[in-house]
């Protein structure tokens, strides 16, 4: 039976339970969720916030695609859940949540930290900083 699959990129906030309900599955031994949070500190400055933006429409095709490779490549997973945050993000917040379930905890752990490390590296998502003295910055940029 094929895996169950979530991708979503929204402005609402993120809910953790919510992937864990989603993965739950009576044949899953492990759930692992990963859930990133907005820091209070980048490049030892202190942070206000975060604003993530998006290619929406490139990135939402980027994560769907990002778990269907996912249960491709992890065919024990059972179900895989990724969801990212775009706009202002306070300290504290979860910016990003990504969760797989499989019968096994070595097949879920490798699957959603690939989940989380494809993510950050190839979908269409950018922060800015906030500093909390004023100012901000785009990491990656000069």
């Amino acid at each position: 039976m094929p895996a169950r699959l979530h991708a979503l990129l929204t402005d609402a906030p993120l809910s953790v339970e919510a992937a864990h309900s989603f993965t739950a599955d009576p044949g899953a031994g492990a759930t692992v969720v990963f859930t990133g949070t907005v820091r209070d500190h980048a490049e030892g400055r202190s942070v206000s916030g975060l604003v993530y933006e998006a290619y929406a429409e490139r990135a939402q095709d980027q994560l769907d695609a990002l778990v269907g490779a996912i249960a491709q490549r992890w065919p024990e997973a059972l179900a895989v859940w990724a969801e990212h945050r775009v706009g202002t993000l306070a300290v504290g917040e979860p910016s990003v949540v990504v969760a797989v379930s499989a019968a096994h905890r070595t097949e879920a752990f490798e699957a959603a930290r690939t989940g989380i490390d494809e993510l950050k590296a190839t979908v269409a998502i950018w922060k800015q900083e906030h500093w909390a003295e004023g100012g901000t910055h785009w990491p990656g940029s000069t």
